[in-house]
């Protein structure tokens, strides 16, 4: 027993030695200091280019994206992504029937303003009294038939233009054919029909009494405006429409559509075309009252600020109508496109993005210590990220900021390069690699950049002797490519230098 004890102590006991001895040599393997090692290379002849490598973003020379300054419905888009275009075309406009009707009254106030002033300083003869008298009577004549005409043009809109959107239209009880989104839509559509009904047969009874009367005149006013407003109701249900929740046919959809914006035109120029009349009479009458008025210098003072301020109103308005427009700032190409017609777009969202033509450029940032490597006019080749391999373009460095930009405590330079070729795979936004091509030196002396010592007093070597000894050599060093560089002096074609190297050994 005593024997296999001590057998089994003297196992163990050597066990502890090798685990401890294999240890050992692992943290000295592990822990020892690295070693330099030198490798020797042969100055040589070659040349040299100095290139400058980093990532950007494709741009366009011009780039802008166009907003409506005021919301409203989009009544036209006349572009589509990819369209190229003309300064000046008109992309897409909002609705702008109610500003086009306020600025003939505008336009109809400074007339009136220019012939009271006018009168105001002529005096009034009876010769100009009867000519005013005979103004007013053609311009009643014109009212009259302007009521009667826009009358007219209303009933189309519920008998003709939008019949086919009910069923017993021109009864007591019409009911709309379309789906709408909610059964209290669906009542509050079939009740305003009803009302416009009504509100027609009134208007008939006032003109065959009196066309021009003001009852008449408030009447017809009220009645088209609340034509409009059915109608624009009647928009926002049918551009809801879409074949899923609504069951019908794209054609049908498309049918209901262009029957809304035609009744829509319909009744705009029934307004236009009464507002324009109710204007000229009014003005008729203001003239008269004028001509018949003393011309006194503060008549006249009087007057001379109407006109100023009826010409200001037109310019207000004009300026309005222009904000509905959207117009193309420059020759390009349309990069996206949001308005849809019918839909009420909001102000200052962005609704066509334009860019130039094929002038694409792209912003890098040159780090502080490669700055000097990169010049305007430098040639560049640039890669696209998306393409691989397989689109490669060229660029010339066209600018580079003078002072750095400083990001995350690391400071860079922006360059611009613009790219020489157009190829239509070539996108904005896109991620680009582009090498700057710097200096070129040909035929110089060359040794590996790793064989370069850099100290504060200037640039050293160790130069191989024949006993394979070294000994340290002050060079002056030109261009580099990173890997290579230029020695201009201190070193000639087949000198051995040491490069250097580590080893764990």
């Amino acid at each position: 027993m005593l024997k296999k004890i001590l057998e089994h102590k003297i196992t163990i006991i050597v066990a502890v030695v090798v685990f401890v001895i294999v240890v050992a040599g692992a943290a000295y393997f592990l822990l020892a200091p690295q070693k330099h090692v030198l490798t020797s290379t042969t100055a040589q002849i070659m040349t040299i280019h100095e290139t400058v490598s980093a990532d950007g973003r494709v741009d366009s020379d011009q780039h802008v994206s166009l907003a409506f300054p005021k919301s409203g419905r989009v009544v036209t888009v006349n572009v589509k992504v990819g369209d190229v275009v003309k300064a000046g075309q008109v992309l897409a406009a909002l609705d702008s029937s109610q500003l086009t009707a306020s600025l003939s009254g505008a336009k109809a106030d400074v007339l009136s303003a220019q012939a009271n002033l006018a009168a105001l300083k002529r005096g009034a003869t009876v010769p100009t009294v009867n000519v005013y008298n005979q103004n007013i009577s053609t311009a009643k004549l014109a009212l009259s038939t302007a009521v009667r005409d826009s009358y007219l043009k209303i009933q189309d809109v519920f008998s003709n233009k939008i019949s086919s959107f009910f069923t017993n239209n021109s009864s007591a009880n019409p009911s709309i054919t379309i789906p709408t989104d909610t059964f209290q839509t669906t009542n509050s559509i079939n009740a305003a029909r009803v009302d416009m009904s009504g509100r027609l047969s009134v208007w008939n009874s006032l003109i065959q009494l009196s066309p021009t009367s003001d009852k008449t005149l408030s009447e017809a006013s009220n009645d088209i405006a609340a034509t409009k407003k059915f109608l624009d109701y009647l928009s926002q249900a049918t551009n809801r429409l879409t074949v899923a929740n609504s069951g019908l046919s794209q054609s049908s959809i498309d049918a209901y559509v262009s029957a809304v914006n035609g009744a829509a035109t319909e009744a705009n120029a029934a307004e236009s075309q009464f507002n324009a009349a109710v204007q000229a009479y009014k003005t008729s009458g203001d003239q008269l009252a004028v001509v018949q008025a003393s011309s006194t210098p503060e008549a006249l003072e009087i007057a001379q600020a109407t006109l100023t301020k009826a010409e200001a109103n037109v310019t207000s308005i004009q300026s309005q109508i222009n904000d509905t427009t959207l117009v193309a700032p420059f020759d390009g190409t349309v990069a996206s496109v949001n308005p849809r017609i019918g839909e009420n777009f909001s102000a200052s969202i962005t609704a066509i993005d334009m860019i130039s033509p094929g002038a694409y450029k792209i912003d890098i940032m040159i780090p502080e210590n490669q700055i000097a490597m990169v010049s305007v006019g430098d040639r560049a080749s640039i890669r696209f990220t998306a393409y691989g391999t397989d689109l490669v373009a060229t660029g010339t460095v066209t600018s580079i900021d003078l002072s750095e930009t400083v990001t995350n405590g690391v400071g860079a330079y922006k360059a611009t390069v613009y790219l020489n070729d157009s190829n239509p795979r070539i996108r904005t936004d896109m991620v680009a690699n582009v090498t700057v091509n710097g200096r070129s030196v040909s035929d110089v002396i060359a040794v590996p950049a790793s064989s370069i010592i850099t100290r504060p007093d200037g640039s050293y070597v160790l130069v191989v002797k024949d006993d394979y000894s070294y000994t340290e050599r002050k060079v002056t060093v030109g261009t580099s490519d990173g890997n290579w560089t230029e020695i201009t002096s201190g070193l000639k074609a087949g000198d051995k230098v040491a490069t250097f190297g580590n080893t764990g050994i």
